[in-house]
């Protein structure tokens, strides 16, 4: 005898994609922790509570799971956008781009992400590439485009808006980066970081006029 009844398809497909945000929460979380290379198939299994086959069904092996893991992070990163309007000076608009920017950039969970890429950027070149690509690069050409349409008409004489860029961004985060991936400082102070970022851009400016 045939049955009529449908077969059920799909069923277990919300589970499945619960698991693998699982795998992924718990696979972000320790390589934040402990780093990449500490990181196994099975520790990520455990803080998932789920089997390593699971693991495995999702993903064949650690780097398939990385870039899981760092594709949703990018995923999920919302930069700031530089204001080409309104009747703000470009220097103000500048300014506060900048602090949008280093306040986000500075971010503990943003310092830690970055300094894990770096450390596994050598085992990983394509996956650091890409981070490089998805984010610092994006910020540089939104500040040199922003730079360009504003070049004749704040009197700007910078030759390469790219570099100019480069110079404004490093200026806006001064060494927090490198005292937070240290460990010197917990946290980067709103205010220290918006009196840098203001002298810079308005340094940076009056220099780009003489």
């Amino acid at each position: 005898m045939v049955s009529d009844a449908k077969p059920r398809r799909g069923r277990g497909r919300p589970r499945d994609l619960a698991k693998r945000g699982a795998i992924l929460d718990a696979a972000a979380g320790l390589f934040l922790e402990r780093g990449i290379a500490p990181t196994t198939i099975e520790a990520v299994a455990e803080r998932a509570h789920v089997s390593k086959m699971t693991v495995y069904s999702h993903f064949p092996d650690k780097p398939a799971l990385l870039a899981a893991v760092f594709e949703r992070n990018l995923a999920a990163i919302e930069l700031p956008e530089v204001s080409e309007g309104g009747s703000a000076s470009a220097e103000q608009r500048l300014a506060d781009f900048g602090e949008r920017l280093a306040a986000f950039l500075l971010q503990p969970e943003i310092v830690r992400a970055g300094r894990v890429m770096a450390a596994s950027a050598s085992e990983f070149p394509a996956l650091a590439a890409a981070f490089y690509a998805a984010g610092p690069a994006v910020v540089l050409r939104k500040v040199a485009r922003f730079l360009e349409t504003v070049k004749d008409e704040e009197r700007l004489a910078f030759e390469d808006p790219e570099l100019a860029a480069e110079q404004l961004v490093a200026a806006w985060l001064g060494v927090d980066q490198v005292k937070l991936s240290l460990g010197v400082v917990d946290q980067a102070s709103a205010d220290a970081v918006s009196r840098r970022v203001r002298t810079g851009t308005h340094a940076l400016l009056r220099g780009w006029r003489n």
